[in-house]
């Protein structure tokens, strides 16, 4: 078996294998048997019919594809050891010559994991940090007194919800005034009764107060973290050299619509109904993706080879913690995928937090 490797853009391999005639016929055994045990013939049952009369009825080329199936096998993986190569999707196989007495010959095509030229992180990811400084975190008592008046109102309208709701009832009972209704409601007053009608948890109008700044405060930070981290990933993509496979950016865009659909399904709808409302197929969906698709598929390609060069990797332990949490929290997870994911999450963060503290 001779197999030839030759490199393609986009971080796709050929490969031109060529099986003599003599190790081609070898596998015809092997053929034979595996379509006599799936043909019909006549007075015969399955896997006891005669190769001449499969063969008249079927054709030469049937046992021929079938041997050409099995040396495609053993090639591929003799290619991979060969080569040391590393898949990351089915590849692609053009069968040039089967013919019976002659070599078997076949192309295969296959995207694998590329090579990436990472550019020096740590000096990027601190530049990021300091011509974007943690700023803007602090909550006022003006950011406080905002909430808090939203509260009120939401408080006063509720109210006249409720009081509108009463009325109703009372004209389909036949009593109360003809008048129109005035649906306002004063707004409530700023005390401790105020704040104890969030909830036992606040006993006065101060613990309502601390309680929100403190919400806010989490969620400016929370933003401010998100902010520095696409700053940092957006250098390190511009300035990571690598070419990257169609079938990282087609699994990003089917990863994509599947959330897109568990999400439309979650809250009542069709995705074929969501397509009509939307006047788009599912083709026109992923093209207005591609970017976002492209910009993910680099994001976790850096991450991934930071992760190795170094060694910050989740551990099997940390994995199960997180994965217990999540079972708790949601039913009918598929225990599998969620550890992948997990395993993926937790390793990006690690990266991550290793980028913001670079000196």
């Amino acid at each position: 078996m001779k197999i030839k490797l030759t490199k393609l853009p986009k971080s796709e391999i050929q490969l031109d294998v060529v099986v003599d005639e003599k190790a081609f016929e070898a596998y015809r055994e092997r053929g034979f048997k595996a379509i006599q045990q799936v043909v019909e013939i006549d007075g015969f049952r399955k896997g006891n019919a005669p190769e001449d009369m499969i063969i008249k009825k079927y054709g030469e080329m049937t046992i021929l594809e079938e041997m050409s199936n099995l040396a495609l096998r053993d090639a591929y993986v003799e290619a991979i050891k060969e080569h040391k190569f590393n898949p990351i999707a089915d590849p692609k196989v053009t069968i040039t010559k089967l013919a019976k007495g002659n070599p078997l010959e076949l192309t295969i095509v296959v995207p694998v994991i590329p090579e990436v030229e990472l550019p020096h992180y740590k000096k990027i990811a601190k530049e990021a940090l300091i011509e974007n400084p943690s700023a803007g975190g602090e909550v006022t008592d003006k950011d406080i007194d905002d909430v808090v008046e939203e509260l009120r109102k939401g408080r006063s309208h509720q109210h006249a919800h409720e009081h509108e709701s009463e009325h109703e009832h009372g004209k389909e009972q036949g009593v109360g005034s003809t008048e129109q209704v005035e649906h306002t409601h004063p707004l409530p007053e700023l005390n401790d009764e105020f704040a104890q009608s969030f909830g036992e948890n606040f006993k006065t109008l101060n613990d309502l107060r601390t309680k929100i700044g403190e919400n806010m405060k989490l969620e400016k930070e929370q933003k401010l973290k998100e902010k520095k981290r696409a700053v940092i990933m957006e250098k390190l993509i511009a300035e990571t050299k690598t070419e990257l496979p169609e079938a990282i950016v087609e699994n990003e865009l089917n990863n994509m619509l599947s959330q897109m659909r568990a999400d439309i399904t979650r809250y009542g709808g069709t995705w074929e109904e969501y397509l009509q409302h939307l006047k788009k197929t599912e083709e026109e969906m992923k093209s207005s993706w591609r970017n976002d698709a492209v910009k993910r598929s680099m994001s976790q390609l850096v991450l991934h080879k930071i992760a190795e060069a170094e060694k910050l990797i989740a551990t099997e332990e940390e994995v199960e913690v997180e994965l217990v949490r999540l079972m708790t929290q949601m039913q009918d997870v598929d225990e599998e995928r969620a550890k992948g994911y997990l395993y993926q999450s937790l390793t990006n963060e690690k990266v991550l937090k290793f980028l913001e503290e670079s000196k």
